[in-house]
């Protein structure tokens, strides 16, 4: 064991991100963002605590984890260990985030307090999360870079990781994304590629992406045999990212295809976006506004295991930085589907530890 004392020793220092809130919609047993059977309250956001700890010259690892938040006492959000093969070209593997589009990467972790909204776009929830539409987050491994020249900036990223499952021993409607962090239920990998330009002199970058995802069955008394394919998942997309003075833009758009494995179904289509605009007023102050919208068939096997229906979703809201360490916000959002329309109003009290 001598070689373990000579290696050469790296502080792990962590920071962490809370917010508090209180929350109140229109109908009880109805949520936004997370599952709840009550319709207004106190809302702890629990505390995010992550470390990027750089273990050699070329190598660098992180972790982060979530304490007290929606179900689990603790849970493992991310990590990941990177090296750096050449000044373009980086490898990565573990718990990553998925390279789908420009918020998942952007404001992955942090985003009580980094993004200006409260909420992220309905469709692109945690895993944990009721109504979580893709696998943002999988095990796997990355080769990722980026390529500078005169005319701009070109990022790339190949993802290839454990294919996604549902446990359909529910019935439908009630399956949730499975993380495989243990192993691949399936036989086949998830596989994401997106590259994006950022212009040079031009405040603007824009990105395309696809997605191939095996939806396994991960359960022991679903539909069919643990392992076997549901649902063959193909997305491709684009999003971009429009920096204007005092003005913000971005979205993203994705059209989705899922074919039944299972039943007759065959392939139905899916669309589904956001656009996000905000205006800094001044130094502190920053309205925003988003609209989000996803549109389905009701034959559509992957969205009837999960129990999603089509709907679009109004958010606008307000942020106050009381200072560069936390930030005040305000969000009121409409959701229109087709048992009506829904409201939910909350504020959020977002602050940065350590």
């Amino acid at each position: 064991m001598v070689w373990l004392f000579a290696l050469p020793a790296y502080p792990i220092e962590f920071e962490g991100f809370a917010s508090v809130g209180y929350h109140q919609h229109d109908a009880k047993g109805y949520h936004a963002e997370k599952s709840s059977a009550s319709s207004e309250g106190f809302v702890l956001g629990g505390l995010d605590l992550y470390a990027y700890q750089q273990i050699g010259d070329d190598t660098s690892a992180f972790a982060e984890f979530i304490v007290g938040d929606f179900k689990d006492p603790v849970e493992l959000e991310r990590l990941w260990i990177k090296h750096r093969i050449a000044p373009s070209v980086e490898f990565k593997a573990g718990l990553i985030e998925s390279p789908l589009g420009y918020w998942n990467r952007t404001y992955y972790h942090g985003g009580h307090l980094i993004q200006d909204s409260i909420t992220r776009p309905f469709f692109l929830r945690y895993p944990d999360e009721e109504g979580a539409v893709f696998p943002v987050v999988s095990v796997g491994m990355e080769l990722l870079g980026a390529i500078l020249s005169h005319h701009g900036r070109l990022d790339y990223s190949l993802f290839l990781a454990n294919g996604m499952s549902l446990d359909t021993g529910g019935g439908e409607g009630m399956s949730k994304i499975q993380t495989n962090i243990k192993g691949d239920p399936g036989e086949d990998k998830l596989v994401i590629l997106r590259t994006s330009w950022g212009f040079s002199g031009v405040p603007l970058q824009i990105g395309v992406f696809g997605m191939s995802n095996p939806v396994a069955e991960g359960g022991m008394e679903g539909v069919v045999d643990t392992g076997s394919r549901l649902v063959s998942q193909g997305v491709v997309g684009a999003d971009f990212h429009l920096s204007l003075g005092r003005l913000e833009s971005f979205g993203e758009y994705y059209r989705i295809s899922n074919t039944d494995s299972v039943g007759g179904s065959g392939t139905s289509s899916a669309r589904a976006w956001y656009v996000h605009l905000g205006y800094q007023i001044t130094e502190r102050l920053k309205p925003l506004y988003r609209y989000s919208d996803l549109d389905l068939e009701e034959t559509d096997p992957y969205f009837n295991y999960l129990g999603i229906e089509g709907q679009g979703r109004h958010v606008v809201g307000l942020r106050y930085d009381l200072d560069d360490s936390n930030a005040l916000k305000l969000e009121f959002s409409r959701m229109e589907g087709e048992e009506g329309s829904k409201t939910h109003a909350q504020v959020q009290w977002a602050f940065m530890m350590f």
